[in-house]
């Protein structure tokens, strides 16, 4: 597997004044090395619910809805308890299409590895955004320089030398799709939960 760039995507800046605390996957024993790490991409969480009905109607007044949503997600990041930014190691790009999460499906990452150790926040880097809407009409939506970025929320977790730290990462749409001006913009946001898995055998929906 390749080792996904943080360099090549511009985050330094943006991170480094995020202080953010929320959400978890699990605490391990373990001493040093490398740690598996399973991310699984699905829907809102029961807290987010009560927007999540009318998420895929787009703002426009024309009663039209999103088909498909479909991102790249081009890098993970995670930070450790020093303030350091690590890259996962996975193989990425991956498609994710995001109204198939918003239906209840569920969509795993390629598998990744962490740096043993504690760590206490996410960033999903996202590098393109290809969207069908219900009457047919496609769009490309132009990211920002070096992609957008969803910090997520997560209290502290262990990676741990030949265990596996499953991380749930649950796409937030109510807020993530606005028609401005006549363009779709988009601002990707999600929850975290965890869950211990100790041989990754768990099945999910793709």
């Amino acid at each position: 597997m390749r080792r996904s760039q943080l360099g090549s995507i511009g985050l330094g800046a943006l991170l480094l004044t995020s202080l953010l605390t929320g959400c978890s996957s699990d605490s391990m024993n373990g001493s040093s090395g490398t740690g598996r790490v399973r991310m699984v991409m699905g829907g809102p969480t029961q807290a987010a619910l009560s927007g999540s009905s009318s998420s895929t109607t787009l703002s426009d007044g024309t009663g039209r809805t999103l088909e498909s949503a479909e991102i790249t997600v081009t890098g993970i990041v995670a930070r450790n308890l020093d303030g350091q930014l690590v890259d996962v190691s996975m193989d990425l790009p991956a498609t994710v299409d995001l109204v198939a999460l918003i239906q209840g499906r569920t969509f795993e990452l390629p598998s990744g590895s962490l740096p043993v150790g504690s760590y206490d926040q996410l960033v999903v880097v996202i590098g393109s955004l290809h969207v069908t809407l219900s009457d047919g009409t496609v769009i490309d939506v132009d990211p920002p320089g070096g992609g957008w970025t969803a910090i997520v929320r997560t209290d502290p977790f262990d990676v741990v030398d030949g265990e596996v730290t499953t991380v749930n990462l649950h796409f937030r749409a109510e807020r993530a799709f606005n028609w401005i001006e006549g363009h779709l913009e988009f601002d990707p946001e999600f929850d975290c939960d965890h869950d211990h898995d100790h041989n990754g055998d768990d099945e999910h929906d793709d």
